[in-house]
């Protein structure tokens, strides 16, 4: 099954690995200063997301410690500047109220919110979104600390996420609400918040629809000591 899952994540990789090496075919043949900027930042882009494919098909066993969100979205947004300004993309970064540390393991989390944030980013530009604004966010809830990836202007419902699943390894389009650009990164952040215990999970932030992970706060580790 696991090996079945990989083959999958693997298509998903390589089909979207084949309009960046094209744009960067193309762009090499001329020597234009914009042109080699657009090459920095599409290769950037690209090893990314191989570095995350192997990061979530690597069979290991996370050690999940007390860790502050706002400083990996914070990180997250400092990554991606370059290839969100290039996309005419602001990333804003939403605490609504103090969250405190929360549990997960720094360098997953890190990774699958560079995975979100790409693909909304990359959805929003096949589908000329009208809200330029990636939001990085976390905010409590009942149940723990929601922390994801917000935009106003893509159709994120948990039907999306659900077929998502299902479509996975069977067709070449595994996440058609959200367009081309986004399946792969979409599919491998699902895995690596797997891989922390909590699956993805479509949530609301404000007015805001996003996709994002539930954590536990360390505080609520005094209730089972």
């Amino acid at each position: 099954m696991q090996l079945a899952k990989n083959d999958a994540l693997l298509t998903a990789l390589a089909d979207h690995l084949r309009l960046p090496l094209l744009q960067i075919a193309r762009l090499s043949e001329t020597k234009h200063q914009h042109a080699l900027q657009r090459i920095g930042i599409i290769s950037e882009q690209s090893l990314r997301l191989v570095d995350a494919y192997v990061m979530a098909t690597t069979q290991q066993e996370l050690l999940l410690e007390p860790i502050s969100a706002g400083a990996v979205m914070a990180d997250v947004a400092h990554v991606l500047d370059d290839f969100a300004r290039a996309a005419n993309y602001q990333i804003i970064i939403d605490q609504s109220t103090p969250t405190g540390l929360v549990m997960a393991h720094q360098p997953t989390l890190k990774m699958m919110f560079l995975m979100l944030g790409s693909s909304l980013i990359e959805a929003g530009l096949e589908r000329e979104a009208i809200d330029r604004r990636l939001i990085l966010g976390s905010h409590r809830s009942s149940r723990g600390v929601v922390v994801g990836a917000f935009n106003s202007s893509l159709e994120l419902t948990q039907d999306v996420l659900n077929l998502t699943r299902q479509l996975h390894g069977r067709a070449s389009q595994p996440a058609p609400a959200l367009g081309g650009a986004g399946a792969a990164g979409l599919a491998i952040a699902d895995n690596l918040s797997y891989q922390m215990q909590t699956p993805l999970k479509c949530y609301r932030h404000k007015a805001l629809k996003g996709i994002g992970s539930l954590l536990l706060p360390t505080s609520q580790l005094e209730l089972f000591v």
